[in-house]
């Protein structure tokens, strides 16, 4: 019979940090992976699929009568290069997967729209919003992105997609700067912005958190911007992430804006496209589970032209057009949460954001929001509540999710 003991993932010898995404995944036990496809795994994990075979290939020959993990099949150095390369090899520990739940919460600045997206998060997450610090005291978290969260903002030009990633950057300085203060060093809450149209630049960067704390000098420090012009930078650019968030260990963050500017040429065929955006997903997979990162991507908005039967059209067959994001679902996955920001009808000043996540039957669906004069999303004091009465009259086919 086999014991619990040697089912618990711990007994793998494979990284902490694969040990810890496994477990924010859900899996508990070897039997929980084994049931799993490598692309699945891969998929999920966001490790690759040649891991993601190791990984299985240790669970179906490790013995299932030893009382403590013995060593993989494969040999040491090459289980160590191919599951993990930069990363040492440890066992999980209780007070290891008990510290993934206390997670560093980043706001948007906008009560409401922290309140939508909260509406979608991990119940366990929402509950573990206190971090007790070395003080004694408790923390209270109001905002809602954590880290191991993707998020998509999508909208028109001009909406607040920049402003909106922007305000997450800044919350994410200013909560590492609280930890700074109460402890002699800050863990994490260094932020990571791939800029690739010019949006954020230095300047505004700095002029936005003035506007928010004096003591900003202590807050751009762990801004690191890079701005990639072309795409073939930034495919050169994803294919190292990996390495450069391990040379990094304190990014917490991961700002992409915008991610659909280098990859919506017409001339891109089908296949270049795909493998593209299937890079995309792999390299955001793993920023969010194994380098523990909160991911946000501003992608525009394109014209999608329909049928009144609702198949695809051209100018010459269309009968009605619709708004969508330009990337689709291609670099998504079932845990990708997307804010779609959008303005009222004519006459309605207002700034609305619509939520979605893959598989969700949420009520809680749209929140109002503004920018102020600082440049970043605000609330509008009469709309601040959790539950909107009603919603904006826009025509459900208007948001195609």
């Amino acid at each position: 019979m086999v014991s619990p003991q040697t089912q618990a993932i711990s007994t793998l010898d494979i990284p902490r940090s694969l040990k810890s995404a496994l477990h924010d995944a859900g899996y508990k036990t070897k039997d929980d992976i084994r049931e799993q496809s490598a692309n699945d795994l891969s998929a999920e994990l966001g490790i690759s699929r040649s891991q993601a075979e190791d990984l299985l290939h240790q669970i179906a020959t490790d013995s299932a009568e030893k009382p403590i993990a013995g060593p993989s099949t494969l040999p040491k150095a090459a289980a160590e290069s191919r599951l993990l390369p930069h990363s040492q090899i440890q066992a999980s520990t209780a007070a290891d997967l008990l510290s993934s739940a206390y997670l560093p919460h980043f706001s948007t600045s906008s009560t409401s729209v922290d309140h939508l997206i909260a509406h979608f998060q991990d119940p366990h997450k929402r509950q573990a919003s206190k971090r007790p610090t070395r003080k004694g005291k408790e923390k209270e978290a109001s905002a809602a992105i954590t880290p191991g969260m993707t998020v998509e903002i999508a909208g028109p030009p001009g909406i607040g997609k920049t402003s909106m990633a922007l305000a997450v950057v800044l919350s994410a300085r200013l909560t590492a700067a609280d930890q700074a203060n109460e402890e002699e060093e800050a863990e994490s809450g260094e932020v990571l912005i791939i800029d690739s149209e010019g949006g954020i630049t230095a300047e505004r960067v700095r002029a936005a958190a003035g506007s928010l704390t004096r003591t900003r000098a202590n807050i751009l420090h762990g801004i690191h911007l890079v701005r990639i012009p072309t795409q073939t930078q930034m495919i050169a650019f994803l294919n190292t992430l990996d390495e450069w968030l391990e040379s990094h260990p304190k990014v917490n963050l991961v700002v992409i804006d915008t991610l659909s500017y280098h990859f919506r040429q017409p001339s891109l065929d089908m296949s270049t496209r795909r493998r593209m955006m299937e890079l995309v997903k792999q390299k955001i997979g793993q920023a969010t589970t194994i380098h523990r990162c909160a991911v946000i991507v501003c992608n525009q908005m394109a014209t999608k032209l329909l049928t009144a039967e609702n198949k695809p059209a051209n100018f010459d067959t269309g009968d009605r057009a619709i708004l969508m994001p330009q990337l689709g679902d291609s670099w998504t996955t079932g845990k990708t949460l997307r804010l779609c920001l959008f303005r009222g009808q004519a006459g309605d000043e207002l700034r609305y954001v619509h939520a979605e996540m893959a598989g969700s039957s949420r009520g809680l669906k749209w929140a109002a929001f503004d920018i102020d004069d600082d440049g970043l999303p605000c609330d509008i004091p009469e709309m601040m509540y959790d539950r909107p009465k009603t919603p904006p009259f826009v025509a459900e086919s208007e948001l195609d999710f």
